[in-house]
């Protein structure tokens, strides 16, 4: 996995409509073809502030387009630890628990100031959201959920993940949110301008 930034984005926006969004300034074009099926990655890290503050907007996101969005963390570094936080992702999405556990990890990570350091601080995240414990461990353990952290992790290689958050929207495009930087509705405008690009062709 590459190195990475934690990005820092503004959150005081001015309203944009969709033919204001430009190329280069709220977007890039990062592919030549998009993505068969309307597709919205938001590339985090638990670690990341911003990410932790762009958890409302993910969710609106999530709500205005429930089938394209989803969501992947980017791991910090190559250790078993990041390794292992990445699988704990995976089972928490297959056990259908991915939003109380994304929500329990940045709560506990930035308000609570208690790191998250361990496996078993990841079983424990896990057990509070219904899980039983040698669920977890055969879960966490279990060659398909190897595969699946694995599959993440390349694809942020494959976008070129380099800080976080990001949006890749149909395979195709980088959302630039720095380019709203003087909206007056930061939520509303990148619901608009995920939506342009997801019916860009």
């Amino acid at each position: 996995m590459k190195k990475f930034l934690f990005a820092v984005v503004a959150l005081i926006m001015w309203p944009a409509a969709a033919q204001d969004f430009k190329q280069g300034v709220h977007y890039d074009v990062i592919a030549e073809t998009a993505t068969a099926a309307p597709e919205v990655i938001e590339f985090f890290s638990f670690y990341c502030p911003a990410c932790f503050r762009y958890q409302p907007i993910a969710a609106e996101l999530k709500a205005a387009y429930p089938q394209a969005f989803r969501k992947s963390h980017v791991p910090v570094g190559n250790d078993e630890f990041a390794k292992s936080i990445l699988r704990a992702t995976v089972v928490a999405e297959r056990m259908k628990v991915a939003e109380g556990f994304n929500a329990a990890y940045f709560r506990r990570q930035h308000v609570e100031q208690n790191p998250v350091m361990k496996v078993q601080d990841l079983q424990d995240i896990l057990r509070a959201q219904g899980i039983a414990e040698d669920q977890i461990t055969k879960a966490m353990n279990s060659f398909m959920v190897k595969v699946a952290a694995d599959r993440i992790e390349k694809e942020a290689d494959k976008y070129d993940v380099r800080a976080t958050p990001t949006f890749i929207v149909n395979g195709k495009y980088r959302v630039t949110p720095q380019g709203l930087g003087n909206s007056q509705n930061f939520t509303a405008d990148m619901v608009k301008l995920v939506g342009y690009l997801l019916d860009k062709k």
